[in-house]
């Protein structure tokens, strides 16, 4: 990723915490995050070595979250080389610093399960969108694929979306339609996934009990369009069998994997590229009718001042069509500052 790139990732990733300026400094660029009277400064260094991280201010739970954000975002260096190091110091009130090197993976996607004995050829990849974030809906899309098809997905610049900006997902997203066997696309917003949730909930499930539900049915309406597809891959967020039994139920002979970090895999990527267009689009459909100006992602302070400002303007019963009312940004709603 450009350095560029990067700056504008831990931009859109910190604005989640609260209000972010960033002003050009020698040999880098500075970017101040501000939320509930804190403030966390982070310098950006583009040195001959890579990049570096300096941390400023106090230490806090706002720099614990920012930091806990900003080693989510995956660095590409520009020599294509599998990993790329970032040096990091934490400044604190104390004077002790911390220096430590930080990994990031930058894999290409591939055809993951294409080790595997008897691998057809064909598969379906599933993923979701939302479920970190507290305003717009939960989404799960499925694609299915052939290797011809997913080639030219690789060609065109297809990966997971959390290595993509918003636009570049956005750009992807009729690429993806035009070339896979079958997609669907399953938007979940906020009124029906509070209702959904609580049903889960009183029947003994959880938030990952909801998400094998949408998988196994965005799963189900690709595999209608093209039925001949026998294998399927999804991300092994809980280690139960909702999923496969769910998925046997419709196609019993279909074979299910679970795998971790399956966005490795493009037909994976290209799910979680096409549940994230969706996600942006009705978040962004949803702001006129908020009232709010642009709702934040993420689940950070933004996130409770926006909806904070939208029980304001239209009272507590708005929230339940724009948040995901079971997420701790509700309790916060009411806390005094």
């Amino acid at each position: 990723m450009e350095f560029e790139k990067y700056i504008n990732s831990l931009e859109e990733s910190l604005c989640t915490l609260g209000n972010v300026q960033t002003k050009t400094i020698n040999y880098g660029v500075q970017l101040l995050l501000t939320a509930s009277g804190k403030k966390v400064t982070l310098n950006v260094y583009n040195g001959k070595k890579g990049i570096s991280l300096v941390w400023g201010g106090e230490n806090s739970d706002l720099r614990d979250q920012a930091l806990e954000l900003v080693h989510q975002i995956p660095l590409h260096n520009n020599k294509g080389s599998n990993t790329a190091g970032i040096r990091e110091s934490q400044g604190s009130a104390d004077a002790s610093a911390l220096s430590e090197t930080v990994h990031c993976s930058s894999a290409r996607p591939h055809f993951l399960l294409a080790e595997e004995p008897d691998f057809p050829g064909v598969w379906l990849g599933s993923d979701e969108s939302g479920k970190g974030d507290y305003f717009g809906p939960l989404v799960v899309a499925a694609v299915c694929l052939d290797k011809k098809g997913g080639e030219a997905l690789l060609a065109a610049g297809v990966k997971d979306c959390k290595s993509l900006s918003d636009e570049k997902v956005l750009a992807l997203e009729n690429v993806i339609r035009d070339t896979a066997l079958a997609v669907s696309v399953l938007v979940m917003k906020p009124q029906v996934y509070n209702m959904r949730y609580d049903q889960v909930q009183s029947e003994g499930g959880s938030l990952n009990t909801l998400l094998a539900l949408g998988h196994v049915a965005a799963l189900k309406q690709a595999w209608l369009q093209y039925p001949q597809c026998k294998w399927s891959l999804v991300d092994q967020f809980a280690k139960n069998n909702d999923i496969p039994d769910g998925v046997h139920a419709f196609a019993p002979d279909m074979q299910v994997w679970q795998r971790p970090r399956a966005e490795e895999d493009i037909a994976v990527a290209s799910a979680s590229v096409l549940a994230r267009a969706a996600f942006l689009q009705t978040l962004r459909q949803m702001a006129p009718e908020a009232g709010i100006g642009r709702i934040p992602k993420g689940g950070g302070e933004a996130a409770t001042n926006a909806a904070r400002r939208l029980v304001q303007k239209q009272g507590m019963d708005a929230l339940e069509r724009f948040v995901k009312l079971h997420f701790a940004n509700t309790k916060k709603l009411w806390e005094i500052e």
